[in-house]
């Protein structure tokens, strides 16, 4: 099913996919009412939908999509690339996100690989989203770091850094191979971290952290 406000860009699609013997289009549509009435009736595999449709929540459109049939596959398309909402249908359920300008074989590759239960992220989308990643785990571990200071606390770099990753619950053999550590010094450090915050029980510190974490920020 071909979702998109562009009837151009459904005729290319349908043309494209015509000349795939195991792809057929069941159906198309111009808006997110008509979708959601096409959708009932054909229940497709796979739904290729535009996020940037007026008078269109493609957000919304690909919640009710995952709800009403939870297995099929949503690969998301675009004209440029917008982070937020990239991230946004990612969490609403969405299967994979290239841009429209992608190549016509490259995009039916794209799409097989949804179909094989593979999360597909082409091109810039996939620099976006190490990006918002890298900037989530900076903003945590600055959180952590700003919360210690309010305490009077001041840890070093590699303190702060495996204080970060127990209160992500990594073990001490994850956090050694992270930071190119021993287990041995990975022990050693947290052992002055247990000094520091007088907590001698893991699951204790643990927990403390991510509660720093979750507390918001005093001005």
């Amino acid at each position: 099913m071909i979702v998109d406000d562009q009837q151009l860009f459904i005729d290319g699609m349908e043309a494209l996919l015509m000349q795939e013997q195991d792809m057929q289009v069941v159906s198309t549509a111009t808006n997110g009412k008509a979708s959601i009435l096409h959708f009932k009736e054909c229940r497709p595999n796979l739904v290729l939908i535009d996020i940037h449709m007026p008078h269109t929540d493609a957000i919304k459109l690909i919640l009710h999509m995952k709800e009403a049939q939870p297995d099929v596959k949503i690969l998301v398309l675009t004209s440029f690339t917008d982070e937020d909402l990239i991230v946004a249908a990612i969490y609403a359920g969405a299967d994979g996100f290239v841009l429209k300008n992608l190549h016509g074989d490259h995009l039916v590759a794209c799409m097989r690989s949804v179909m094989r239960g593979e999360v597909v992220f082409a091109g810039e989308v996939a620099q976006i989203l190490a990006k918002r990643i890298l900037e989530r785990k900076l903003d945590k571990r600055e959180l952590l770091d700003e919360a210690f200071k309010h305490l009077g606390i001041h840890l070093s770099k590699r303190e702060l850094d495996i204080a970060y990753l127990l209160a992500e619950g990594f073990s001490n053999k994850d956090i050694a191979q992270r930071l190119y550590l021993s287990e041995g010094t990975v022990k050693n450090y947290i052992s002055n971290i247990y000094q520091t915050f007088q907590i001698n029980n893991r699951k204790q510190l643990m927990a403390y952290f991510k509660e720093l974490l979750e507390k918001k920020p005093v001005t």
